[in-house]
């Protein structure tokens, strides 16, 4: 016995050694991670002996050594390897999840962060990374499940907050998302990100009670720009962000103020804050495409903003290559992200197309989605098509710099961030725009502005920082609409029955006041149906049901009776709701335009009331394109005009069929008008003489 003794002694003393070595490699190893020499890491975990090597600590970290060096997929074979040897540790886990989620396999970490939130609920890295795996609506029901279970304080990190809100608002959780991106912007003050995130989610899913929220104590939400918040995108957000629905007019006068406030504030901290070349073109990154739905004079606040572009891109600017050089041709250039089938491409395509002579060449500068419209394009100019990524912005700049184009067009600027800063740069010397978003681009570095002598008031001049220049007509050679389809009433989920008023402009476009009208009109009309159409957003659907809710109730009218929501529909099937409908009601402020356009196309009269401005005059300016019958009919005085007159045309079928027999026999002249392009060529051909002269 004590020999046996003597015996156990030295093989239990062997195994301790044996396991100190191992532990000894490893720390070795960790060592070496810690100081950056990954190298030393990984000969540490090869080179020990096989009892070593083979066991979850050691692969492991091999695994994190080979992440270190940026070799996933030798990183993951050895994750692999350590996922094998049980009982799992949390370290183990946490890093096969990371390494998943660098290699782009969210569904192969998502297990990971799930066993880990469970284990261990009161780490919250691991609920950022649970998050981040979410990627599916499953996973992303499955995380919220844990978070409720867990009874997780999500305003605690504001990753995670973040994420389970927008996982709250897909469950239709609305109100229980506002309150979690309240708390968290209050119990994070400093927090430009967590500010942002609620101001997002307030004007989005709640806009008629977003300003009394902005009111209440301690969020300070009303101050656009906190004195002591640091300057970046997200407290640029937040300064500039405004709601698409009003409770009323009031409000929207209050937004803008704030509005007004924020970039002025912004101006103020900008000379004071050192950016780098990626914050400086990433400073802004949403335009202002909601203030010109508010019927109001944009220039003064568009004409700060063209400041503030300015003040960031003129830096990031290319130098020209070269010095100019005369040239036999005028070189003419766009700018777009909308070179595609849609409203802007269609408006402006023969411009691309059929604008080159043997005086003109032209170059295009395209980004974004591309389609057979684009590859026409194509096929008739120079076209250069760009990623839509980090790098469009100096790629497409460089591009534009190194080709010196001596005039340089931008058909839609204000719809896209991308196209705001190209042209708040000085890229040619002659920069124009085009009434692709129809308002003043308040940019310095914009020298005309083109719209049609049909759609500007007689003051129109005053409402543009740029020059303004006159294409004859509508402006515009927009191609005939196609046919519309065959569907039925009842195919399309149509109301049999009954008189069809539709108003198919976007929720954006429905001020206040042509609400309320709408809503006036239904009690005129007893018999007649409103036609709208889900956003394209689904939770905006709902948004815009109780901003319908909030205009009608008041007057009686119950929308789930008079309203029917239509889903989105192939441009096909659009044409055949308008064709079966009776009456097109025009919104207010910002007029329809390829909507019109369809509408007059299929038949269906279009009442409108013409807006002080030129985006609220474009149906009026089509109206009077046709016979004079038409527009006498059609175009409205002031709001209670609009009211009776509509309730008219709901009322009488025969004036609807007579107004439908004419719009439809002279509907040809708003399309391929010849005039618009050769127009521009010759006042190009003018611009030309002048500057050589």
């Amino acid at each position: 016995m004590p020999h046996a003794r003597r015996f156990v002694a030295p093989a239990r003393s062997l195994r301790h050694c044996e396991v100190a070595v191992s532990a000894a490699i490893i720390d070795r190893a960790l060592q070496a991670l810690r100081t950056g020499d990954v190298d030393t890491a990984i000969r540490a975990i090869e080179s020990a002996p096989a009892a070593t090597r083979n066991t979850q600590a050691a692969q492991r970290t091999l695994a994190a050594a080979q992440a270190q060096r940026g070799d996933l997929t030798a990183a993951d074979a050895a994750i692999q390897r350590a996922l094998r040897y049980p009982p799992l540790e949390p370290a183990t886990r946490a890093l096969a999840g990371r390494i998943a989620l660098d290699r782009k396999q969210p569904e192969q970490a998502f297990p990971h962060f799930e066993a880990l939130v469970q284990l261990l609920p009161q780490q919250m890295a691991f609920w950022r990374f649970l998050w981040d795996a979410a990627t599916t609506p499953l996973s992303q029901q499955r995380a919220l499940q844990l978070v409720r279970a867990a009874s997780l304080d999500a305003s605690a990190d504001v990753h995670v907050a973040r994420a389970t809100a927008r996982a709250l608002m897909d469950t239709g959780a609305v109100a229980e998302a506002l309150t979690l991106g309240r708390d968290t912007a209050v119990r994070h003050p400093q927090s430009n990100i967590a500010r942002w995130l609620w101001l997002r989610r307030l004007v989005d899913e709640a806009p008629l009670d977003a300003w009394r929220e902005l009111q209440a104590p301690p969020a300070r939400a009303l101050e656009a720009l906190p004195r002591e918040a640091t300057l970046d995108a997200d407290a640029v957000d937040a300064a500039l962000v405004v709601p698409e629905q009003y409770p009323d007019d009031a409000a929207i006068d209050r937004w803008r103020e704030r509005y007004g406030s924020g970039l002025r504030a912004i101006l103020d901290r900008l000379p004071q804050t050192t950016l780098t070349d990626p914050q400086r073109a990433g400073l802004v990154r949403h335009t202002a495409f909601r203030l010109a739905y508010h019927g109001r004079d944009d220039r003064a606040l568009q004409t700060l903003r063209g400041d503030l572009l300015a003040m960031l891109m003129q830096p990031l600017t290319p130098p020209s290559l070269s010095p100019p050089v005369p040239r036999d041709k005028l070189r003419v250039a766009f700018a777009s992200k909308h070179l595609r089938d849609c409203t802007v491409g269609h408006y402006f395509k023969r411009f691309f197309t059929d604008l080159a002579d043997g005086r003109i060449e032209v170059f295009v500068y395209a980004c974004g989605d591309r389609d057979a419209f684009t590859d026409e394009v194509a096929s008739r100019a120079t076209l250069r098509h760009f990623a839509d990524d980090d790098a469009a912005l100096l790629a497409i700049a460089g591009a534009i710099a190194a080709d010196a184009p001596d005039v340089l067009i931008y058909p839609e600027i204000g719809m896209e961030p991308l196209i705001e800063k190209l042209a708040a740069m000085r890229l040619a010397p002659l920069q124009c725009a085009m009434w692709g978003h129809p308002v003043t681009t308040g940019l310095p570095t914009i020298d005309v502005f083109v719209s049609a002598a049909a759609l500007e008031p007689a003051d129109a001049v005053t409402h543009y920082r740029e020059r303004l220049h006159l294409l004859p007509g509508l402006g515009t050679c927009y191609p005939t609409p196609p046919a519309a389809s065959a569907l039925s009433r009842a195919a399309l989920g149509l109301p049999a029955t009954g008189t069809l008023a539709i108003c198919a402009q976007s929720p954006f476009k429905w001020s206040p006041q042509f609400t309320r009208t709408v809503g006036e009109i239904l009690v005129a009309s007893p018999e007649a149906t409103l036609l709208v159409f889900d956003s394209p957003i689904a939770s905006r659907s709902r948004v815009f049901d109780a901003y319908l809710q909030h205009h009608f109730a008041p007057l009686g009218v119950e929308i789930a009776r008079r309203v029917l929501r239509l889903p989105q529909r192939s441009r096909a099937d659009f044409l055949a709701v308008l064709a079966h409908s009776d009456l097109a009601l025009d919104s207010f402020g910002f007029s329809g335009g390829n909507t019109s356009l369809d509408a007059l196309s299929v038949g269906l009269p279009v009442l409108t009331l013409p807006g002080e401005f030129m985006r609220g005059r474009q149906t009026m300016a089509m109206l009077r394109c046709l016979p004079e019958r038409v527009s006498s009919a059609l175009l409205a005085t002031d709001a209670a005009d609009y009211v009776l007159r509509a309730r008219r045309l709901l009322t009488d079928s025969a004036l609807r069929a007579g107004l439908r027999a004419a719009i439809t026999a002279s509907a040809s002249a708003l399309f391929n008008d010849p005039a618009p392009v050769p127009a521009l060529r010759a006042w190009l051909h003018d611009q030309q003489i002048a500057h050589r002269e």
